[in-house]
């Protein structure tokens, strides 16, 4: 049996939308989610199932039980309040809903030690709920001179190099010290949440990978393999990584229980 692989979706509120809408009808929210996750869930062996934002306890506790592992998936800025700071020239836009739901699904998978991937925002929702800190804009914070909102190339396309930690995850993915990634993001890692370890960099010193070694697979990058493994197959190795800790922490839960 493959994993089911919960992946976390945009709540897009009928207010945002406006004369923009495409689908339903004007006074309905819609559920929204890049097929590219779910596809490279897929392709790496598992069973992808996109996961509406509900705030309910009992719904959001039966995800936690019923799902094998969970990816955080990018999207709009985490509201600047849940890491202590005032807004800041450069915050983009807040989705309250989902940033609610998706810090109480992640406390509700880590209390069950379940496989966790953030990509982007899930990277920086990851280290907001171990208390660390975003930059809310790396260019108002003046961090860099690379591109990161890399809008300009196909989704595919190298932006820059990352530099991966010898003892990592990322290392055990790729074999490999020097990746080329892609890039769209405008917030990045300021302060490291409580546990986490940095496992990768830009050539800017930017943080591009954590992880959390006190759970069985918490890992976190801030580009988009998603949209690179179809033309660099190599990216597709952080799903397969992900997807084989699940197996693994499927065995190890049958195990108990038999015992």
């Amino acid at each position: 049996m493959k994993p089911l692989i919960g992946i976390t979706t945009y709540f897009v509120k009928d207010s945002y939308m406006g004369s923009k809408r495409i689908r339903g009808t004007p006074g309905q929210d819609m559920l929204s989610s890049s097929m590219d996750y779910s596809l490279g869930v897929n392709e790496a062996g598992g069973i992808p199932v996109t996961v509406p934002v509900i705030n309910d306890d009992e719904y959001i506790n039966q995800l936690a039980d019923r799902l094998d592992g969970f990816l955080f998936s990018g999207g709009p800025d985490v509201y600047s309040y849940y890491y202590g700071q005032s807004l800041k020239k450069g915050h983009g836009l807040v989705v309250i809903e989902r940033d609610k739901f998706e810090l109480k699904l992640l406390e509700r998978v880590l209390e069950r030690n379940k496989p966790v991937l953030g990509i982007c925002r899930g990277l920086q929702l990851i280290n907001v709920f171990f208390k660390g800190t975003v930059y809310q804009d790396i260019y108002q914070a003046k961090t860099t001179d690379i591109e990161h909102m890399a809008n300009m190339a196909p989704k595919y396309c190298y932006s820059h190099k990352v530099i991966l930690a010898k003892k990592s995850k990322l290392i055990e993915a790729f074999a490999r010290e020097e990746i080329d990634v892609n890039s769209y993001h405008h917030q990045a890692i300021d302060r490291l949440g409580k546990g986490l370890k940095e496992t990768a960099w830009s050539e800017d010193g930017i943080v591009e990978g954590i992880e959390h070694d006190d759970y069985l697979f918490v890992l976190g990058v801030q580009w988009h393999p998603e949209m690179m493994y179809e033309v660099h197959g190599n990216q597709l190795d952080i799903f397969r990584l992900f997807i084989k800790y699940t197996n693994n922490s499927i065995i190890d839960r049958r195990r108990n229980f038999k015992s």
